[in-house]
């Protein structure tokens, strides 16, 4: 699936992106890992806030790749976490289209740029423990509709999940999920060392 950027820029001042951005492993990828670890809310701000530098590096590849600027920035909370990002409205603009029509794009492509896009999704905010048999993602309480959709786009995979509530967020347990840990294992940034 292709994206032509013109239809997100609205002024010839707007920094320019490559005429189509394609839909594919690499775009999934990142996609997952924004969706997971997005830095700032801010208008036209697209980065990472993680501690890996691994997923950092991973980040920062694919703004270069579209020839924007990068920015860096150390952000201080309950320690001192980094941020890789960029001002680019157009580009915040298609990642937040993406993201309102996952469903319907994520469906229609094929089954590695869903596992990249899942790869991103659980570097950014997941994890993988006993030989990939309890592969888990997490989010915000206030991401109930992404849990949601998520967990259809998995069973689009033959993966069937369950998903549970908390006080402050929710966790998606993947069932069954060593032939699914295997499958996503190559389009991970992060080396998780329980997979086999």
């Amino acid at each position: 699936m292709q994206i032509n950027t013109a239809d997100f820029v609205f002024s010839k001042v707007s920094k320019k992106l490559p005429e189509i951005l394609e839909i594919n492993k690499s775009f999934a990828y990142i996609f997952g890992l924004w969706k997971a670890d997005r830095c700032s809310t801010a208008k036209g701000i697209v980065g990472l806030r993680n501690t890996s530098e691994n997923l950092l590096n991973l980040f920062e590849n694919f703004i270069r790749s579209l020839d924007l600027e990068v920015k860096k920035r150390q952000v201080k909370g309950y320690g001192i976490t980094n941020e890789v990002y960029c001002c680019s409205m157009p580009l915040r603009r298609i990642f937040e289209y993406v993201s309102d029509k996952k469903f319907e794009i994520f469906q229609n492509v094929s089954t590695d740029v869903k596992l990249a896009y899942f790869a991103g999704l659980i570097d950014g905010d997941g994890s993988i423990q006993r030989k990939g048999s309890d592969i888990r993602i997490f989010y915000n309480i206030t991401e109930l509709k992404d849990a949601k959709t998520d967990s259809e786009l998995l069973e689009i995979l033959g993966v069937k999940t369950t998903m549970k509530i908390k006080n402050n967020h929710i966790v998606t347990h993947l069932l069954k999920s060593r032939n699914f840990a295997k499958s996503i294992k190559p389009f991970l940034g992060l080396k998780f060392l329980n997979v086999s």
